[in-house]
């Protein structure tokens, strides 16, 4: 445990990560997709969208650590895959007005998604 009694793996320690790698301790939100082949830098709007819909307490450190405030903020307002729930939790965490993370809703044969 660290000193904010956050639980961590030694090969989860930041410092010992190369550039755009993720931390072993979230490869299970990447179940889908090969782990090794994710760049931080790249992929930076899909990592932060997985992560604010599924992610732990870990993940969220992750985040704060990895990503400039303004790149959670614009990953928030233009993802299509967090839920609402999610949103509104992230809204909060990062102190921003509820309208402003509305999703945008496009018209299809079968109703507004």
């Amino acid at each position: 445990m660290d000193k904010n009694g956050m639980w961590s793996r030694p090969d989860d320690d930041p410092n010992n990560l190369t550039a755009g790698q993720l931390p072993n301790s979230l490869r299970s939100f990447f179940w889908d997709v090969d782990i090794d082949k994710i760049s931080t830098v790249e992929s930076a709007h899909f990592i932060i969208g997985r992560l604010m819909e599924h992610g732990d307490e870990n993940a969220v450190q992750f985040l704060f650590k990895s990503y400039r405030r303004d790149q959670l903020v614009n990953a928030l307002k233009t993802s299509r895959t967090i839920s609402r729930r999610s949103r509104v939790f992230w809204q909060i965490l990062l102190d921003m007005d509820e309208t402003s993370c509305t999703p945008r809703r496009y018209p299809t044969p079968y109703g507004n998604c």
